[in-house]
């Protein structure tokens, strides 16, 4: 038993076969993939990459003040 590879999908030579001789059509559909999600559109996924991303950021700048000793006056101690 044979296969072909077509686009990014394997099919075996003789469903390809039955697709030709029936007339039916096969379709790659894109998933991207970023942590759990999954997105039908790049642009959506890089768009959800940078929100996540500034997001991290954010959190880990309040984290770091968070951590910033205050001396007697209240003040940030250097």
């Amino acid at each position: 038993m044979g296969f072909k590879q077509t686009g990014s999908v394997m099919m075996k030579n003789d469903e390809i076969s039955k697709m030709k001789k029936y007339g039916i059509t096969c379709e790659q559909i894109n998933n991207y993939h970023y942590k759990q999600y999954q997105y039908g559109k790049l642009e959506d996924a890089i768009n959800y990459v940078r929100v996540d991303q500034a997001i991290s950021d954010v959190n880990f700048a309040l984290s770091g003040e968070e951590r910033t000793p205050l001396s007697q006056s209240g003040k940030y101690e250097s």
